[in-house]
């Protein structure tokens, strides 16, 4: 395995998404190509690898079991969902493949992107926008034919570089893009937040972080929520968690706080989720002697109230699932689900000859 893999699996230890289930009281039968029937109207994507092959799986997020169906991909992939979309981003070569929920398990569009190590996708109306974390500029696609169109180059300044894009939201017509700004694999400055409008492609502004390496972000109510991983050595990847934590920008006045540290959180950040009715922040911290965890922060009190049970090694991913009200774990033992209610934590089944999670996400459709 390379060392810009390893990277990109530490990084990708948590993208986080919302979805829902229960809200949706009509249940729509299709066959999905794989002689499968897809019910309700969201799905939960739980894409496999071991670190060689690559596969997407799928299931209605209040199902016992993942789908029989199964796509493949790169192993180093990640897969991302907006506005009733799926991509599947596929690093080295970068690809992009185009897939809608209701007929998921058929051949998707793909295409080639320029750039070796797509990150994240975003959407406003009928055009997509990727992260490129080797590139300084986005991608911008046709959602409804996956073919790329022009670019968007980054306007950073000398002193502002380097860029390394980790995230991408869309709030209206904005983009919202965060930079970890890596040297050598190891984040030398603070991150930073780029605002552009989408339209223009104009530089609206760009905010100062104050922790180092964004590795994920979630979009609510006008603020964005990110999760830095700080400083880490390239060579045995230990964490400075001084410089990694939460922060929140409120994107009205253009200011971020500190929501915790590394040193408040017991690890180094990594994925987060959102309980946004109940305003619990869900964070995957990673100790000092890399043993991954996840734990709640409560937006309210702002105070981290618990550790979640029956979690060995966080690598998939999180995602709450907002309807259904309950949190999905890529563990290493596989895909969990984590009731905030009862407090518990079991394995979705069907399992047990599955590659391991590798990145989540929900669609609702």
């Amino acid at each position: 395995m390379t060392q810009r893999t390893t990277l990109a699996a530490f990084r990708r230890s948590i993208p986080a998404f919302a979805l829902s289930l229960a809200l949706f009281a009509c249940s729509n039968d299709k066959d999905n190509g794989n002689n499968e029937k897809i019910e309700g109207n969201s799905l939960l994507l739980n894409f496999t690898s071991d670190y060689t092959t690559g596969e997407l799986r799928w299931m209605h997020p209040d199902s016992a079991n993942l789908s029989e169906g199964t796509l493949s991909f790169n192993q180093d992939s990640k897969v991302s969902t907006a506005e009733g979309n799926i991509f599947i981003l596929e690093n080295n070569p970068g690809t992009l493949s185009c897939i809608l929920p209701q007929s998921i398990g058929d051949t998707p569009k793909q295409e080639r992107l320029s750039a070796e190590f797509p990150y994240g996708a975003t959407v406003i109306g009928s055009k997509g926008y990727i992260a490129l974390n080797d590139a300084d500029y986005i991608q911008v696609f046709n959602v409804n034919t996956c073919t790329p169109s022009e670019k968007i180059d980054l306007p950073i300044l000398e002193e502002e570089a380097p860029t390394n894009i980790s995230t991408i939201k869309a709030s209206g017509d904005t983009l919202l893009v965060t930079l970890q700004r890596l040297e050598n694999w190891s984040a030398t400055k603070p991150g930073l937040l780029v605002r552009i409008n989408a339209s223009t492609k104009t530089l609206i502004d760009t905010i100062q972080l104050k922790l180092y390496n964004p590795s994920s972000s979630i979009l609510s109510k006008g603020k964005l929520y990110i999760s830095l991983q700080g400083a880490y050595d390239p060579i045995d990847y230990s964490i400075d968690i001084t410089k990694t934590g939460i922060e929140v920008v409120d994107l009205a006045t253009g200011t971020s706080e500190i929501l915790k540290t590394g040193t408040e959180l017991g690890g180094g950040a990594g994925g987060i989720a959102l309980d946004e009715a109940n305003q619990i922040l869900y964070i995957t911290t990673v100790s000092a002697d890399w043993v991954t965890s996840v734990k709640s922060i409560n937006l309210a009190s702002k105070t981290v109230e618990s550790t979640l049970p029956d979690i060995l090694n966080v690598s998939g991913g999180i995602v709450f699932d907002k309807a259904g009200k309950k949190l999905f774990i890529g563990d290493k033992d596989g895909l969990k689900v984590y009731d905030p209610v009862a407090k518990t934590t079991k394995t979705i089944g069907n399992q047990d000859s599955l590659l391991k999670p590798y990145s989540l996400a929900i669609v609702n459709f």
